[in-house]
């Protein structure tokens, strides 16, 4: 972890037992490099040095090395999970890796940090809320990037520098996704199937280099079993896998997680969410910074204190693969036949007469706005959470929502998939939400967490396939009604390698069943004591609305019954009210915060 400050004349607060050079205050594994008047402070590591002609042992030497042969385009080429510093006498420059697989970066106009938590420090800092960011983590359960819950705070995304000159601060893209469009390929469904193993394969060994204590997540998917296929074509020493299933609830995938351990000779370890750990919240939102809720955040808590107690050199995690591939091929049919066939105008209308509190209980109704949303929102992502009446009525301030920026291409299904696929889930999805939360928990409890599916050589051949290889349909009619193929390419490769029950069962998805943290009656009894009591309730929430929340889900939870997605739904409703409850108490008022 780091904290810095852009100008030489601003204070750095005292940091007991960490690193002070510079202007720099650090700690963790860092590798430094200083030549002349060039220093270089390198957090994390890298793989593919040897393909860009670079074999110095040194990562921040490296990095200068390449940085000073190709610039900015060389950076661009490295694949590994880092946070790099680079100051000249005139000069900072911060670089994060393609996803943000390392030290996250917040800042102002005076200073940079590694953590909000770090920045909440420095001298001066002002602790007014973004409400129209705290609004939208309410609505989808995090706060993109650049903005942050602070108002003066911003946040640097994966794949992206900033740079402090003249007195000015400046942001660039290392990868311009806005230009990408469908690809051609001259090679054969097998070629690619071939080509696409052997970089999967490389990805893993340049990963593990040569540990042999190797661990790896298993989810009872394919994701995690191509990952353990590939892992065992060559390597025989013994791997430690992990797992996390759910008390009592039939969403439980240890069953396939076990069989796939038995096919593959792992040494299998498992661990059952019972609705409990959510008393670490208060832990968890401190370490992330920003609030933030999402399906599978207590499964990556969970696995990553399992995996703790018996921590193997290096981990291999399946995340990230579903949306290289490109994910909601049915949603993004839909809204191109929707889009080319004048429909679309009718359907947001519908929508709009939906979205309203008199619909907002479990009916046909509901589910119909449900799919509307995902469907005319294709671009946005998945929006569970606080829909915009029901955030009207719990605010005490309306606030303007932040419009997207863009715009559907509809010329073909194709454009728009790969449009959703870069735009979406890349950029929005893994790197603001999925691997975020991944490697910050494995991080919070010192694991070697890696995503060989986030390889930087796959993500080039991926770029290069054809959407047909991805999603795989009759047509895009075929696609809309639910009998498209997803990962069509991976599938077609490992699917002789996989035991037929993981292979023909529909995967979860790694999320957790999310009322299993709100079905205890104690339990739910003192979240709601607390939240009720946060000041959040009286600074930025209508407690009447939120009293009407609690109640209403104490009543349909004694009632039981209702469609999964909207028990879903609500749950991390409720999760959210709490995450921001936590974090206003944490990081505005400045209090220590207990569940238990």
């Amino acid at each position: 972890m780091f904290i810095g400050r852009w100008n030489k004349g601003d204070e750095l607060p005292e940091m007991a037992g960490m690193n002070r050079k510079d202007g720099l205050i650090y700690s963790g594994s860092c590798s430094f490099f200083e030549q002349n008047e060039v220093k270089i402070w390198f957090f994390g590591e890298l793989y593919n040095k040897r393909t860009l002609c670079c074999f110095l042992e040194n990562n921040a030497e490296a990095f200068w090395d390449v940085y000073n042969r190709k610039g900015l385009e060389g950076i661009a080429c490295l694949d590994g999970a880092f946070t790099c510093i680079l100051k000249k006498p005139d000069t900072i420059l911060l670089v994060r890796d393609h996803h943000g697989l390392s030290e996250q970066v917040y800042y102002n106009d005076t200073y940079f940090a590694s953590s909000l938590s770090l920045l909440r420090m420095t001298q001066g800092f002002d602790t007014t809320p973004d409400y129209q960011s705290l609004a939208t983590f309410l609505s989808v359960g995090y706060i993109g990037v650049p903005h942050s819950a602070f108002k003066t705070v911003r946040k640097l995304g994966g794949g992206e520098t900033i740079q402090a000159k003249n007195g000015r601060l400046e942001c660039h893209s290392l990868y311009n996704t806005t230009l990408i469009e469908p690809a051609t390929s001259n090679k054969t469904l097998d070629e690619c199937a071939d080509e696409y193993a052997a970089l999967h394969a490389e990805a893993i060994k340049k990963r593990i280099g040569q540990s042999s204590n190797v661990g790896i997540l298993l989810s009872g998917g394919y994701d995690s079993g191509c990952n353990l296929a590939a892992l065992r074509s060559f390597y025989k020493g013994d791997i430690h896998s992990f797992s996390i299933g759910f008390k009592g609830d039939n969403w439980t995938e240890l069953p396939l997680a076990r069989c796939m351990s038995d096919t593959f000779h792992t040494k299998h370890t498992e661990y059952e969410i019972d609705g409990s750990e959510i008393d670490a919240l208060p832990d968890i939102i401190q370490y992330l910074g920003d609030p933030f809720v999402e399906g599978g955040l207590m499964v990556n808590y969970s696995v990553m204190k399992l995996v703790s107690a018996n921590r193997p050199d290096v981990l291999l995690g399946g995340d990230g693969n579903d949306q290289y591939f490109g994910t909601s091929g049915r949603e993004v049919a839909l809204h191109y036949l929707i889009s080319r066939y004048g429909i679309k105008p009718f359907a947001k209308l519908l929508y709009g007469l939906l979205n309203r509190s008199m619909f907002d209980k479990d009916t046909e109704f509901y589910r119909i706005r449900f799919h509307l949303d995902k469907i005319l929102h294709i671009l946005d992502g998945d929006l569970f959470g606080f829909s915009s009446f029901q955030l009207k009525q719990l605010l005490k301030e309306p606030v303007q929502n932040r419009a997207s920026s863009i715009s559907a291409d509809i010329r073909s299904f194709e454009h728009l998939y790969t449009q959703h696929q870069y735009k979406g889930d890349i950029e929005k999805i893994i790197n603001q939400v999925i691997l975020f939360k991944a490697s910050k928990l494995a991080d919070m409890f010192g694991n070697h967490l890696t995503f060989p599916y986030m390889d930087l050589d796959l993500y080039n051949f991926i770029m290069k396939l054809p959407v047909s290889y991805k999603c795989k349909g009759e047509s895009v009619s075929s696609i809309a009604k639910g009998q498209g193929a997803s990962k069509f390419l991976l599938k077609y490769h490992y699917k002789s390698m996989l035991p037929e029950v993981i292979t023909s069962k529909k995967k979860q998805g790694g999320f957790a069943p999310m009322p299993i943290f709100f079905k205890d009656d104690d339990q739910r009894n003192r979240i709601a004591d607390y939240i009720l009591s946060s000041s959040v309730v009286s600074d930025f929430l209508n407690k009447k609305a939120v009293e009407h929340f609690i109640n209403r889900y104490d009543k349909e939870e004694r009632e039981g019954g209702n469609w999964f997605w909207y028990r879903q739904n609500r749950a991390i409703q409720y999760f959210n009210l709490l995450a921001l409850a936590v974090w206003w108490d944490e990081f505005v008022k400045q209090k220590s915060v207990s569940l238990i």
